[in-house]
């Protein structure tokens, strides 16, 4: 026996939902549609396209909705075509209903079965509000009593009275199915509504209903394994549903069902010593039918708005989470990349900042070298690049502290050695301003000549005479020393060594 379980606000979902707009929020204030499709589908094989057996099934589809619909009882079986493309069907509208009311449902769940199991042989449709019930199939279920593809539906919503003991709401839920049921298998439609009133908690009203073929003790028998199913899954809540091909139930807390309910029954909580309270039943009232030939009453409208309210209100919330989610998902997004977008304009912004205000200390600086010697040149920097032939690796002499240094080569033949000085480096530049001071001051013909310097925007760059000959620390140190004098821990002057 399959069974399915659903709660009340389970909505049929696109298989690829591949982006979500703001007007589809417009769309949640619009109510859903009451009679939304809850298909089984089988496992029973695929027919073609095309093929025999879809033929069968188009011709199915439109003699079976009338026969039910011209039926007393609402129902209807029918077996059309030769193996192996037989199709056996059923077709069961609720009791409640009327005849144009029927056909309409069934022509509509033909439709919805071949849709939402495509090419499948066998498809059982259910609907949210149940005004009918279809399967087709290629296997003979007509020939058993089996209750298949039962679908259990449960509302949200726990019983209003909380305080109410649980075992007392069990009572009386029990007390109505029980009634119910009986009452059900032996009317002549196998088709029955109640009604439960109980002092100090909402009235409780409930519908069963099995497929007229079954005799008294099938129908019976199909409702026996519904109270425990219910007490299972529905124990506590307002409201809930089992449909299966052979029997139906539902109950509410408030009418869903058209017309006066068929059986009332009265009933009292029980008492703290578990006692069984009396319960009285009510005949149901003479206008409902009663013999097997009767017409059933024309529907009446009564209480349809409490229902669909109940309904739609679950399926908007559960829509609302839905197109939200992504969208604050979205939102939220966008917000971390503009905050990551100002970090970095900032960040880039505090650079030129620091760059601006150096500026004007670099400019100073060249004056007053300019001023004391007539010797210092203040290069441009495309000579440097031009002279170290774009900083190249072959010219880079090694690595220091504050920057790299490199061999360079002037227009005229004059060799030299250009400090590089790291960008974007505060510490660097008031290094780089010490320096320049200091050898400036200290310029004499043994000691290594400074040049001149180049400063352009972020590039710091200081210009040595070359030493081929090394210099005197060399031979005293070693080679470590050759290449201290030009970029150590500290900017050391080193003495020439014509040697």
């Amino acid at each position: 026996m399959a069974m399915r379980f659903l709660s009340a606000v389970d909505l049929p979902c696109h298989p690829c939902m591949a982006m979500v707009i703001l007007p589809l929020l417009l769309l949640l204030l619009v109510p859903l549609a009451a009679a939304e499709t809850w298909p089984f589908c089988g496992e029973s094989g695929n027919y073609k396209s095309n093929s025999t057996y879809e033929a069968n099934l188009r011709h199915l589809s439109s003699t079976l909705p009338k026969k039910a619909a011209s039926s007393t009882t609402l129902f209807a079986t029918d077996t059309v075509g030769n193996v192996p493309n037989t199709i056996f069907a059923l077709a069961l509208c609720r009791g409640d209903s009327n005849a144009s009311a029927c056909e309409g449902c069934l022509v509509t769940a033909f439709q919805d079965g071949q849709e939402h199991c495509t090419s499948n042989k066998d498809a059982t449709v259910y609907y949210n509000s149940n005004p009918c019930m279809l399967r087709f199939s290629n296997q003979n279920f007509l020939a058993t009593n089996v209750n298949d593809n039962i679908l259990v539906i449960v509302s949200l919503d726990m019983f209003i009275n909380i305080s109410t003991r649980a075992d007392s709401f069990r009572f009386l839920l029990f007390t109505l199915l029980n009634n119910t049921a009986q009452s059900a298998a032996n009317s002549s439609r196998r088709f029955i509504t109640s009604r439960l009133d109980v002092s100090s908690l909402p009235t409780l009203y409930c519908l069963m209903q099995c497929t007229p073929d079954l005799t008294a003790d099938d129908c019976a028998a199909c409702f026996q394994p519904y109270s425990q199913i219910t007490l299972k899954y529905m124990d506590g809540r307002k409201g809930g549903r089992l449909l299966g091909t052979r029997c139906s139930m539902r109950y509410e807390i408030y009418p869903f069902f058209q017309g006066d309910p068929m059986l009332s029954l009265v009933s009292e909580l029980p008492p703290m010593n578990n006692t069984m309270p009396p319960v009285t039943l009510y005949p149901p009232p003479q206008s409902q039918p009663q013999s097997p030939d009767a017409a059933p009453p024309p529907p009446k409208a009564q209480a349809t708005t409490q229902e669909l309210h109940g309904r739609n209100s679950h399926r908007r919330a559960l829509w609302i989470i839905a197109v939200v989610a992504p969208l604050l998902s979205i939102f939220l997004c966008v917000i971390f990349f503009i905050i990551w977008m100002r970090r970095q304009r900032k960040g880039t912004e505090i650079i030129h900042d620091q760059a601006a205000t150096n500026r004007p200390e670099e400019d100073a600086l060249v004056w007053r070298l300019e001023e004391k010697s007539s010797e210092f040149t203040l290069f441009d920097f495309s000579e440097i690049l031009q002279a170290t032939h774009n900083f190249s690796k072959e010219n880079r002499l090694g690595q220091g502290g504050f920057g790299p240094v490199y061999k360079g080569q002037l227009p005229d033949g004059i060799e030299i050695a250009v400090k590089r000085l790291a960008s974007h480096s505060r510490q660097g530049f008031t290094e780089f301003k010490n320096e320049v001071e200091l050898i400036a001051k200290l310029q004499h013909s043994n000691l290594v000549k400074l040049m001149g310097c180049c400063i352009q925007g972020e590039e710091k760059l200081l210009v040595y005479e070359y030493l081929p000959n090394k210099s005197l620390d060399f031979f005293i140190f070693g080679m470590h020393s050759v290449v201290q004098h030009y970029f150590g821990s500290r900017f050391v002057h080193t003495i020439k060594c014509t040697l």
